[in-house]
C-alpha cells in the first residue's frame, strides 16, 4: 500500500499495490517510439508490469499499523514479510506466463541487491543475509525459465542480451515512475530507458503543476499521456488500533487520482 500526500493534518489517499501496478501498466502500454525501444514480446512484458505486485493482494486487504499507529506501507515493514510477498508476486506471475515471471523475478533480484546493501548500512546483517538469499533464489528461478524457454522461437532473442535489457528497463522505469506518483515522492531517483540503438538514456521529470509533469527525453507514443489509479481517502494517518484503521479504510470514499505527462514543447 502507498500513502499519497501523507499529512498528519489532512490525511492521505491509501493506494493498493494492485492499483499502483495498473498505473504502471498504463505507462508500459504506451512505451516506445522512434527514439526509444518498444518492449517485445509486448503481451508478456506489459503483463509483467501489470502482475509484478500481485502478491500484495492479501496484505492490502487487511493492512496493519506500525508501533506509531501509522499504516504499514511497502517501505515500512519487516524484511521477512516483504520478501515473502515478493516471492508470492513471482509465483503468481508464473501462473500467467513464465517469461513475464522471469522479468518479475529479475526485477526483484535487482531490488533485493539494493535492499541488502541498505540493510548492511543500517547494521541489519540478518536482514541483509535473508535478502541476499532471496536474490540467489530469484536468480535460480530465472536460470530455470531461461532453460525451459530457449527452444521457443518467440523468446529466443529476449531471454538474454539487448532484447532482455529493453524489457527489464521498461518494467523498472514504469514501476519506479508509478511508485513516485503513488507515494507523492519527488522524482529524485534516476529513471532510465533504452533507445532504439541500445543506448541508455536518463529521463528527466519536472513538475508543471499539482499532477502534471514534463518528461524529457520523451519515451511514449504521442505527445501527452494521462494515467490514473484509485485510492481510499483516510481522514488521519495515525490510528489507535489496527481495528480503527481497518474500519476507517473500509468506510473511506474511493476516488480516481489522475496524472498527466507531457512532452516538452507541447504545452
Amino acid at each position: 500500500m502507498f500513502l499519497y500526500r501523507e499529512n498528519t493534518v489532512t490525511g492521505a489517499w491509501a493506494i493498493p499495490q494492485a492499483s499502483h501496478s495498473w498505473l504502471a501498466w498504463q505507462l508500459a502500454s504506451h512505451w516506445g517510439n522512434r527514439r526509444f525501444a518498444r518492449p517485445t514480446p509486448r503481451a508478456e512484458v506489459i503483463a509483467a508490469v501489470l502482475l509484478h505486485d500481485g502478491g500484495w493482494t492479501e496484505f492490502d486487504a487487511a493492512p496493519g499499523i506500525d508501533p506509531e499507529g501509522r499504516p504499514v506501507t511497502f517501505d515500512r515493514m519487516a524484511v521477512g514479510e516483504h520478501l515473502d510477498i515478493w516471492r508470492a508476486c513471482v509465483t503468481r506471475a508464473a501462473i500467467h506466463s513464465r517469461y513475464a515471471a522471469l522479468l518479475v523475478a529479475a526485477h526483484f533480484a535487482e531490488l533485493a541487491g539494493r535492499k541488502a546493501s541498505e540493510l548492511l548500512g543500517l547494521g541489519d546483517t540478518g536482514g541483509a543475509r535473508s535478502t541476499q538469499a532471496f536474490r540467489a533464489e530469484m536468480e535460480r528461478l530465472q536460470d530455470g525459465w531461461i532453460e525451459e524457454l530457449k527452444a521457443d522461437a518467440r523468446y529466443r532473442t529476449t531471454l538474454e542480451g539487448p532484447g532482455r535489457r529493453v524489457n527489464a528497463a521498461v518494467l523498472a522505469a514504469c514501476d519506479l515512475v508509478s511508485v513516485m506518483l503513488c507515494a507523492s515522492m519527488p522524482f529524485q531517483f534516476p529513471v532510465r530507458a533504452i533507445t532504439s540503438r541500445g543506448e541508455v538514456e536518463e529521463l528527466t521529470i519536472t513538475t508543471v503543476s499539482d499532477r502534471v509533469f514534463k518528461m524529457s527525453p520523451w519515451p511514449f507514443e504521442g505527445t501527452r499521456l494521462k494515467v490514473h489509479c484509485e485510492g481510499r481517502y483516510l481522514r488521519s494517518v495515525r490510528f489507535p488500533s489496527v481495528q480503527a484503521f481497518q474500519e476507517d479504510l473500509m468506510r473511506a470514499r474511493v476516488e480516481r487520482l489522475a496524472f498527466e505527462f507531457v512532452r516538452p514543447g507541447s504545452l
